[in-house]
């Protein structure tokens, strides 16, 4: 089956370049550094990679700071499977600007987060009216921003995971889903005091829950099909062959129990690899108690896991498969197998209160036994069903694009101010993953303290 993705195109031109005069580049690392308005120095690295932990911890006192290195996933999936285009992952802006001045070539393609459309349309406008580029395309979670102004500054939109529309837009043919190629996404990681190399694994992309705030469902309605296992067997061996023992699933939502994923795990096992993985509560859950317990056997030891609320209102009204007795149930006994949880966890939701929010806070603390949490303020994403909804009532109030984050308060609460709603972001960041506020965060620093006198 072919691979799917949507083209929305505002150029009539049907300009074909060819794959070498195109130029395909990430957000550069130091965007809006010129900027203290625009400024997220937390998410890109000076090195170029992406930290997905960094802006989780900026509360956090320097030697309690987690982090990672990771690179461009979309960047490297297109690299590994549409072969011509010139790359850049993260580029410092002078590099792009050489790029740009170079006259190599007729396409620039752009990858960009909501967060980062505002560089995005600056670029186009000046590859165009300066450099001389014929077109400019743009992909990533941007495409989905209904702003009037997309079709002055880009001709080609293109949606969801884009391989095999990219080949197509430069005469080259399509992909079936079979055919594409897992890239090597090696990250570097330092959690918990502890350093590591870690080979990261997507072998289904997209999501196919519908939660009302997530952008997935309508960048990649439904999300794409597993990719076959020769690809991922191919990088679980090179993993195996550079000596990383350790393996992250970052599906968006990881089902392990059927088909690819049990093969994978299998695989995973017979080579005495240790994994982690993205998932959700229900999927985790999908063969009951016993499957975790199965898959700790196999090799699992950590998860990212999705909260998102201790609420059981905001989690029917954004259409969460999960409940709470389900999710508290489920965390005491990966407490009890020693399995390191971190979940992700949203904040002002409409029915919030800050009350509401600090109970939570101090349940988290003293009840949950879960070890990291990622907290961010609820954004409703351009698209998205919560999107039309707030903006139909008039509720969203900050149209600065730079602001959609997770940072700030975008839209009009009805009992939390914007003010009030950074405050409370500090204070659980800072607060529930620091082992000077959650004892079992304070465990696991104290135990790995031991074992280093130990080693001495």
């Amino acid at each position: 089956m072919k691979q799917s993705g949507k083209v929305t195109v505002f150029s009539e031109s049907r300009f074909t370049p060819a794959p070498a005069r195109v130029l395909i580049t990430s957000v550069c690392r130091d965007v809006y550094a010129d900027s203290r308005e625009r400024h997220r120095p937390s998410v890109l690295t000076p090195d170029g990679f992406q930290d997905g932990f960094g802006e989780y911890s900026t509360h956090l006192p320097e030697e309690h700071k987690f982090y990672t290195r990771q690179p461009c996933y979309g960047l490297s999936y297109l690299e590994a499977n549409v072969p011509g285009p010139t790359y850049l992952r993260y580029p410092h802006a002078q590099e792009l600007e050489r790029h740009l001045a170079s006259g190599k070539y007729d396409v620039l393609g752009i990858s960009a987060y909501t967060w980062s459309l505002p560089w995005a349309m600056e670029t186009a406008e000046r590859a165009k009216s300066l450099y001389g580029f014929r077109e400019v395309w743009l992909g990533g979670y941007a495409v989905m921003t209904d702003d009037p102004s997309m079709n002055r500054y880009f001709d080609r939109l293109f949606w969801g995971y884009s391989e095999s529309s990219l080949r197509e837009a430069m005469g080259m043919p399509g992909l079936e889903i079979e055919e594409i190629r897992h890239p090597d996404l090696t990250t570097r990681a330092y959690f918990l005091g502890r350093e590591s190399t870690v080979g990261h694994v997507i072998f289904r992309r997209g999501c196919p829950n519908r939660c009302t705030y997530c952008a997935d469902p309508v960048f990649q309605p439904g999300g794409e099909r597993n990719l076959s296992l020769r690809p991922v067997a191919e990088i679980l061996d090179f993993y195996y062959d550079n000596g990383i023992r350790s393996i992250y699933i970052s599906n968006q939502d990881t089902r392990l129990f059927d088909g690819t994923g049990s093969a994978i795990v299998e695989q995973m096992y017979r080579k005495g690899m240790k994994f982690g993985m993205l998932t959700s509560f229900p999927s985790l859950l999908a063969k009951g108690h016993e499957g975790i317990r199965m898959l700790h056997e196999k090799g699992l030891t950590f998860l990212l896991l999705g909260l998102e609320s201790l609420n059981d209102m905001n989690l029917a009204k954004t259409q969460r498969r999960s409940r709470l007795k389900m999710m508290c149930d489920a965390l005491r006994l990966l407490k009890d197998l020693k399995i390191i949880v971190t979940t992700t966890y949203m904040i002002c939701f409409e029915d919030d209160t800050e009350e509401l929010i600090r109970e939570a806070k101090e349940k988290m603390i003293h009840e949950l036994g879960v070890t990291v949490n990622l907290f961010n303020i609820t954004m409703p994403l351009p698209a998205t069903p919560m999107y039309w909804d707030y903006k139909k009532k008039g509720l969203v109030t900050d149209w600065n694009w730079t602001h959609w984050t997770g940072n700030h308060l975008v839209w009009r609460h009805p009992r939390i101010s914007t003010e009030a709603a950074v405050e409370l972001l500090a204070e659980l960041r800072a607060e529930v993953n620091s082992p000077d506020h959650n004892p079992n965060v304070k465990a696991i620093w104290d135990s790995r303290a031991r074992r280093l006198l130990q080693a001495v």
